[in-house]
């Protein structure tokens, strides 16, 4: 089973956008920078990373983000 993350946002004037890092069985990851077309998402750009770090910082009140799905 490959270790993926993913993010995805919204652009205030561009088609919606995901990056995914997926584990690499020899070590890495693969960075895929997709955008939504139509009922699909289009790779616009492919790289191999060599680690990935995830930094969820607090907000001014001190509670980080865990989670949010937007409107």
């Amino acid at each position: 089973m490959t270790d993926s993350i993913s993010l995805e946002w919204t652009p205030a004037n561009a088609p919606r956008r995901r990056l995914v890092f997926r584990s690499l069985d020899a070590g890495g990851w693969t960075c895929l920078t997709m955008e939504q077309r139509g009922d699909g998402w289009q790779l616009a750009d492919q790289e191999i990373v060599t680690d990935v770090e995830f930094d969820q910082s607090a907000s001014e009140d001190g509670f980080g983000i865990t989670g949010y799905h937007g409107p």
